[in-house]
């Protein structure tokens, strides 16, 4: 009998888009469409029917995202100015 952890044989755990759009503070559609995920370039995982993903690699698009298109401060500095 193999005394190995089951989270160590299956690796990170899969959640739902509920739980991603919740932890990541994430538009729930960019998850659960097609065409969002496609466009966004959203690691996920088919089990089935269901649709799930891995917290970490869900971080890793974010960061990967920032740094590929980093927030333009100036426009949000404009929008702001506006307001006051």
């Amino acid at each position: 009998m193999n005394d190995t952890p089951l989270h160590q044989v299956l690796g990170e755990r899969l959640i739902d888009a509920r739980e991603a759009a919740l932890a990541l503070n994430l538009p729930l559609y960019w998850l659960t469409h097609a065409k969002e995920r496609r466009r966004l370039g959203l690691p996920h995982y088919r089990v089935g029917k269901l649709l799930r993903f891995k917290l970490s690699e869900l971080i890793a698009w974010m960061e990967e995202s920032q740094a590929l298109h980093p927030a333009d401060a100036g426009h949000e500095e404009e929008a702001d100015a506006g307001l006051q």
